[in-house]
Formats: structure tokens, C-alpha cells, sequence
């Protein structure tokens, strides 16, 4: 396999795409968020929400020994979080305040302020993550966001903000391509503003993505009429986001997607045979370093690229999003 010199071509600010600015500027750009967006300001990565669920089990209600807690810390963080909710059913033991799990730290809240610059990128927003920060800036009036973003714009999210239930969706009922306006955002796994129908174990993302359902149909037309852009998505989450992927890949999709990809330098040797990979997924790597600032670095980028991407942004012509509704019905 041929390989490109790309030691020198990296940047600590990576270049914004051009399908990335084109999509924005059609209001056809998507941002898919992941739980490194939430870590950067303090909340627990899927490992550690998994291993909170465990401590729970053994230290506040004591129906697992030292022995078990230590063997089941090992596991695949969804695995383990599919024992400890089969657990929890079994002795009937009620379940553990997630919110208070996901709470961030106030002061990485205070320094970061990557939920406030994604915002500024005037998208659609769609997360796997289930805490509620994002939804708190987009709940927000416009007024309160120091935007880059076009007046026309502010003034279709404000009108969306009118309708406040709208603006923030969890529902599996209500995830439809419809839904795909700028400034939305859309919780594909569920909210802890409704804890109880979280999709969490293995066997509640097999029956979420049933061939044919609401989400498996809303994934396959994001993806093929949107242009996507993955952030904040690391190395425990690559196998849910692949199983997500996989669900909704269609043989007509010719869209272009693309993923914020944290790497240290050391390792640019190996980014070819991952960008192989995505390759066929139909992802192409932005590639950033990690070696001076660690993952906060993707708070960085973000900031810079807010200016770009939110100054290309515009709503989504009405006959195009008439369109798509119609293709979707059909």
C-alpha cells in the first residue's frame, strides 16, 4: 500500500474541509457528537459511567462481592453496563441517579467552552451522548451565544427556540428526517431528561436498530442526504459508532462524511491504515495532534473552526427540505 508523508502536513489546527463548508452553507451539515466532547468538560468517559453503575452495585447496595466487582471492572464498558442493568432487574434494585453520574466539573465547564462554540456552528446537532449540556446552550436565547452566524439564520433558530419542546428531541418516535433543522438537537440513544428509556445495554441498541425502524430508517437518510461530521468520538466508542454505521449504510450513498481524529504524532505511521478503513465506510480523518494539550485539544479546534463554519452557514432552502420529506414518505 503506497503511503503518504503526512508528518509534515499536520496541523495543531486542522483546515475545514470543503464538503464541510459547502454542506453548512446549504444547511445540509450534521455534527454527531460523542462522549469526548462531554469529557473535556468534566463528565465520565463510557468506561467510567460503566464502572460508576458497578460501584453502585457494590458499595451502596451490596449485592456483589469484592471478588465480582473487580472481574466485571475488566469488561467492555457496554458489556458490563448491560450486567449491571440485568442485575439491577434481577433484585429488583432501583436504578442509580444517572444525572449525578454525568455531572460535570464546574470549573473544565467554565475554561471550556466547546458546547458554546459547536452551537456557534448553526448545525444540526445529533449525539449519542445522554447528558443534557448541549441541550442548555441550544436552549438558550440566541441573543446569549456571541454568534458568527448569519442574521437569517439567528432568526430561523429563534423561531425554533419558540417552540421550545422542539428544539431538544429524545423520542425514538420523533426521530425523523424532518427533524434534521439547524440548531436541533437530536439525542439518537435518549436523555437523561426521560432516564428511564435510555438505551443502554446491548440488547436495547440491537432492538433500537431493527431493520426498518424509525431510527435505522432516520440514520440511513441522514446519511445519505447530509454531510456529516464526527467529533469527539475515541477509541471506546469506534465499535458502537462502526455498528452505527453499518446499520445505516446504503449502496446509493455517496456522501462524504468526515471525523475530528485525535492522534499523537508517533503514531502518523499508522494513520494511513486507518484512514483505509474509514475510507470504505465513506468517512474521511481529520487528523489533529494530541501531544502538547492531551484531548482538550479538540476544544481548541473546535473554537477555531466555529468562525469558518458558522460565518458558511445558512437554513435549508424550503423546497429542498420538502424534497427530502417526500423521498423519505415514498
Amino acid at each position: 500500500m503506497p503511503k503518504t508523508d503526512i508528518k509534515d502536513n499536520i496541523k495543531d489546527i486542522p483546515e475545514v474541509r470543503k464538503p464541510i463548508l459547502e454542506a453548512a452553507s446549504q444547511g445540509k451539515l450534521v455534527i454527531f457528537i460523542g462522549a469526548g466532547v462531554s469529557r473535556i468538560i468534566g463528565c465520565p468517559s463510557w468506561k467510567n459511567l460503566a464502572l460508576k453503575y458497578l460501584k453502585y452495585l457494590y458499595e451502596e447496595k451490596r449485592c456483589i462481592n469484592f471478588y465480582e466487582h473487580e472481574s466485571l471492572s475488566k469488561l467492555d464498558p457496554r458489556k458490563l453496563l448491560s450486567i449491571c442493568r440485568k442485575m439491577l432487574e434481577k433484585e429488583k434494585i432501583p436504578p442509580p441517579d444517572i444525572k449525578s453520574f454525568l455531572n460535570a466539573d464546574k470549573e473544565l465547564k467554565e475554561k471550556y467552552t466547546i458546547y458554546e462554540d459547536l452551537y456557534k456552528f448553526s448545525a444540526v446537532y445529533v449525539t449519542t451522548n445522554y447528558d443534557d449540556y448541549l441541550d442548555q446552550v441550544a436552549e438558550k436565547p440566541m441573543s446569549e451565544i456571541p454568534s458568527v452566524a448569519n442574521s437569517t439564520l439567528l432568526s430561523t433558530i429563534e423561531k425554533e427556540q419558540s417552540k421550545k419542546s422542539e428544539i431538544i428531541i429524545h423520542s425514538q418516535e420523533k426521530l425523523l428526517t424532518s427533524k434534521l433543522d439547524n440548531g436541533k438537537v437530536i439525542h439518537l440513544h435518549g436523555s437523561i431528561k426521560d432516564a428511564g428509556n435510555l438505551i443502554m445495554t446491548i440488547v436495547d441498541y440491537m432492538k433500537h436498530y431493527e431493520n426498518g425502524g424509525k431510527p435505522a430508517v432516520f440514520l440511513e437518510e441522514m446519511f445519505n442526504k447530509y454531510t456529516v461530521l464526527f467529533v469527539g468520538y475515541e477509541l471506546e466508542e469506534y465499535e458502537l459508532l462502526e455498528f452505527i454505521i453499518h446499520k445505516s449504510h446504503s449502496s446509493k450513498n455517496e456522501k462524504k462524511h468526515f471525523m475530528l481524529y485525535p492522534i499523537l504524532r508517533q503514531e502518523l505511521s499508522l494513520l494511513n491504515f486507518q484512514q483505509e478503513y474509514y475510507k470504505d465506510l465513506g468517512i474521511e480523518l481529520v487528523p489533529y495532534p494530541i501531544d502538547e494539550n492531551g484531548y482538550e485539544q479538540l476544544a481548541i479546534v473546535i473554537r477555531e473552526w466555529a468562525n469558518q463554519i458558522g460565518n458558511s452557514a445558512r437554513p435549508q432552502n424550503f423546497l429542498d427540505k420538502i424534497k427530502l420529506i417526500d423521498e423519505v414518505v415514498k
